[in-house]
């Protein structure tokens, strides 16, 4: 009887112990381990999110945790929208683009947070809830890589033009050939935003709040332009773009482009199949060199 009696409380306190495991939130619920990046694909995580989303500052840490977490592997975009990213007297910032704007139609977007894994569907849809992240991305993470792509980008900060030149090498064939798309976005935009959970911050304002990842603009539209209409694997491809965007840029030396190589036979708009962000580096002012002896 005493072994009985000893027992018991063993086995409750076991099944406690197990039941809360199961709490814990993501990404600790899923991600367990350190993360092995070797020979895995690189993947995009698009955040919906605007200014007075009282739940959007968790949403933004839990996508950053998850970057962290792997290393790289994971790029992060913030795009702004729905009515919670308009401006108003307290809200004043426009981080809203038409770009962002027509996403959110054309991926069914219903509310902010929201995202989107590499443009692909999960379970039959593709927007994906901030709870769900975690296990879209590692689904993502298991598939093999398609395409790799190096890049850099310049700033002209006196004619406002964007130039990239981009290199890819594809390791699978794809049906339909592939586009290509260059998105600018800026960090360190300091706004206020709106908080309900103060694990994120004050409430029920955080301010200021400096929006990172933020999509300020497309140079070559939504979802891009043709890169090849046939994927040769032994081929290495190269794609060069001069453009400016209509997006505000609010600092110039806080910008980066993010570039997405899309399978248009994917999905009807194309799922990601590779992307690869990098820092902009600001060309020479001419302007200001003027009148400067060497």
């Amino acid at each position: 009887m005493k072994i009985f009696r000893v027992l018991i409380p063993l086995i409750l306190i076991a099944g406690w112990m197990m039941t809360s495991c199961d709490k814990l939130s993501a990404p600790y619920a899923t991600i367990k381990n350190e993360f092995d990046s070797t020979g895995k694909p690189y993947v995009l995580l698009e955040e919906f999110t605007g200014h007075k989303c009282i739940n959007c500052p968790l949403a933004s840490q839990k996508a950053r945790k998850l970057v962290d977490y792997y290393k790289g592997k994971l790029i992060l975009m913030e795009v702004h929208g729905t009515y919670l990213a308009d401006p108003d007297v307290k809200y004043s910032l426009d981080l809203r683009t038409p770009e962002g704007n027509q996403w959110i139609t054309d991926f069914a977007i219903p509310y902010v947070p929201m995202g989107l894994i590499d443009r692909a569907t999960f379970g039959s849809a593709f927007p994906v809830s901030g709870d769900q992240w975690a296990a879209a991305v590692e689904t993502q993470m298991k598939k093999p890589v398609v395409a790799k792509i190096k890049a850099t980008a310049t700033y002209n900060d006196d004619n406002h033009e964007f130039t990239a030149t981009v290199t890819t090498w594809f390791k699978q064939k794809l049906t339909a050939g592939a586009n290509i798309c260059l998105y600018i976005v800026e960090d360190s935009i300091v706004g206020i935003q709106a908080n309900k959970d103060t694990a994120a911050g004050p409430t029920p304002d955080i301010n200021p709040y400096y929006f990172n990842e933020t999509f300020i603009g497309s140079m070559n539209g939504n979802y891009g332009e043709q890169l090849t209409s046939s994927v040769d694997t032994t081929r290495t491809y190269s794609f060069s773009k001069t453009a400016k965007i209509s997006g505000v840029i609010h600092d110039s030396t806080q910008l980066s482009l993010i570039t997405a190589v899309l399978d248009p036979s994917a999905t009807p708009k194309g799922q990601v199949v590779g992307v690869n962000k990098v820092k902009v580096i600001i060309s020479a002012k001419k302007s200001r060199m003027q009148g400067l002896k060497p």
